[in-house]
């Protein structure tokens, strides 16, 4: 399976344009409003990272790709944002993707600069934090510096942690795909009767 794999990345890797045009519009969805939060980019961009590794200067063009698909992915969730305002917490959009994101979101971009920077990296939350921040009062010019360098991290620590890691840990799965798929079986066991155990005591 790994080998497999493999082979489609060596492939991909032939079609640097290919992949830096994915990675910029894997970066505009994952950050455009909501999209992040159900179909996370990381993945495709730590595909595309791997499949460009024996050229650090794709590499190097990828985290340029990314960012700036960041950038405008979240432009457009400050632009939606910014139009629909505090209504945009009442729409059936934020209730699909959760209240508690959408709060946690607004309450980040309430707070200091490198907090907001910080919020717009953490999963299930970022993705709101433009949105938020369009519904907020802050002004365009500080969000955008906000944005920019917030993007520039997050294509950084995704494209070259994918591009660094990627590899070895394909590896780790080719050698341990056996004992991975046990421990994570069990996991899940542990999860469910976990669950089970907690609803009839309860009841």
């Amino acid at each position: 399976m790994i080998d497999l794999v493999w082979m489609l990345l060596d492939r991909a890797g032939e079609h640097a344009t290919v992949l830096l045009v994915g990675v910029f519009l894997f970066a505009v969805v994952d950050a455009a409003l909501g999209v992040g939060a159900v179909l996370p980019g990381e993945t495709g961009i730590v595909l595309a990272a791997i499949a460009l590794v024996d050229n650090p200067a794709h590499v190097a063009l990828a985290v340029v790709a990314a960012a700036a698909g960041a950038f405008l992915g979240d432009h457009i969730g400050f632009a939606v944002g910014r139009k629909l305002g505090p209504r945009l917490g009442e729409t059936r959009l934020i209730a699909r993707l959760g209240q508690d994101r959408w709060m946690t979101a607004r309450d980040f971009v309430a707070r200091r600069f490198w907090v907001v920077i910080a919020a717009r990296l953490m999963p299930g939350i970022r993705t709101l934090v433009a949105a938020a921040a369009g519904a907020s009062t802050i002004r365009h010019r500080r969000f955008a510096v906000i944005c920019a360098v917030a993007a520039v991290i997050w294509a950084t620590v995704w494209v070259v942690g994918g591009a660094v890691l990627g590899p070895v840990l394909l590896e780790i799965v080719d050698r341990y795909t056996i004992p991975s798929l046990v421990i994570a079986g069990l996991a899940v066991i542990t999860a469910v009767s976990c669950t089970r155990l907690r609803a009839r005591v309860s009841l």
